[in-house]
C-alpha cells in the first residue's frame, strides 16, 4: 500500500489507527449497554409489567372459569357459588355432583351453603359424567386455581413494591391504582409531565374522543374512579372530587419522579380539606 506524506498510516501507524477504532467502538458498545441496562432497571417499568400481568391473568381466569362452569353444569345445572375460587375448589375436589361430600363442602363454603348444595345435588337432573370426563374437569379446575394463586402473588408484589418507588402516589391512592396510572401513561416520567386535567381523564380516552367528535358530555374521570374517594361519593360530587384528586396526583407524580421527596402528607391534608368543602357545599 502506498504511504502518503502526512497520513496517519505512515511509518506503521496503520495498526495503531485500527486498534484505536476498535477501542472506541468497544467503549461505545459498553456505554450503550450500560444505558439500556439502566433503562430496563427502572422500577416503574417493573410495576407496569406487574399490572399488565394482572390484567391478562384476569382475562384468562374469566375465560377459563366460564368454560369450567359450563362444563360442570352439564352434570350439576343447579350449582351456584358466588366466589369463583371457591367454585373451582369444589370442582377440583369432586369433579361431579355424585362425589360431593357435605363435610368437605362445609370446609370450602361453610355449613349452610354446603348443606344447600348437597340438597340440590340429590334433586339434580344433570347428566352423569364418565370417569375420564370427571378427571379432565378436575384437572382444568386445578389449573384455574393455579392462576388464582399466581394473581395473588403478583398483587402482593405490587402492594409491596409500589409504595417504595411511588411513595407519594401510593399515599393518596391504592398501590394497584397508582401503578395502573403509570402503566396507562407509559411510565412515571410521562405521568409526571402530564397536567392535572389529563391525569383526571386518563383511561377514559374513548369517551373523551367521542366528546371531541360528536359533542357528547365529557368524562368526569377516568381510571381514578377506582379510588375510594370517588367510587364511594355521591354521583353529583364525583366530578369535583375527581378534579381535586387529579391535581394532587399530578403533583405527587412529579415529586416521585423529579425530587423523590415525600410530600404526600401535606397533599392528602389539603385534599381532605377540599373534600370537606365539596360535601358542605
Amino acid at each position: 500500500m502506498k504511504r502518503f506524506k502526512g497520513s496517519r498510516w505512515k511509518s506503521g501507524a496503520r495498526g495503531t489507527g485500527r486498534e484505536g477504532f476498535r477501542v472506541d467502538r468497544r467503549r461505545m458498545l459498553e456505554k450503550a449497554k450500560k444505558e439500556v441496562r439502566e433503562a430496563f432497571s427502572r422500577k416503574d417499568l417493573m410495576l407496569v409489567q406487574g399490572i399488565r400481568s394482572l390484567d391478562e391473568l384476569d382475562e384468562i381466569k374469566g375465560l377459563l372459569y366460564t368454560r369450567i362452569d359450563e362444563w360442570f353444569k352439564l352434570n350439576f345445572p343447579e350449582f351456584s357459588v358466588e366466589n369463583e375460587e371457591s367454585a373451582c375448589k369444589i370442582i377440583a375436589e369432586f369433579g361431579c355432583k355424585e362425589a360431593l361430600e357435605e363435610k368437605k363442602l362445609a370446609e370450602i363454603v361453610g355449613e349452610k351453603k354446603g348443606r344447600e348444595l348437597m340438597d340440590k345435588a340429590k334433586a339434580s337432573y344433570g347428566a352423569p359424567f364418565e370417569e375420564g370426563e370427571v378427571e379432565a374437569l378436575k384437572q382444568l379446575a386445578k389449573k384455574a386455581l393455579s392462576i388464582f394463586e399466581a394473581r395473588k402473588g403478583i398483587e402482593k408484589y405490587i402492594n409491596a413494591e409500589a409504595p417504595k418507588h411511588l411513595k407519594n402516589l401510593c399515599y393518596l391512592v391504592e398501590p394497584t391504582l397508582a401503578s395502573r396510572l403509570v402503566m396507562i401513561a407509559g411510565g412515571l416520567e410521562k405521568l409526571a409531565k402530564m397536567p392535572a386535567s389529563t391525569v383526571q381523564v386518563i383511561g377514559a380516552e374513548k369517551a373523551l374522543f367521542k366528546h371531541l367528535r360528536s359533542g357528547t358530555k365529557p368524562p368526569k374521570h377516568g381510571i381514578i374512579f377506582q379510588s375510594a374517594y370517588i367510587r364511594t361519593a355521591p354521583f353529583k360530587e364525583r366530578g369535583k372530587i375527581a378534579r381535586a384528586l387529579s391535581t394532587k396526583l399530578a403533583i405527587a407524580a412529579k415529586a416521585d419522579f423529579y425530587t423523590k421527596h415525600f410530600i404526600a402528607e401535606k397533599l392528602k391534608e389539603n385534599l381532605e380539606k377540599r373534600l370537606d368543602e365539596i360535601k358542605r357545599a
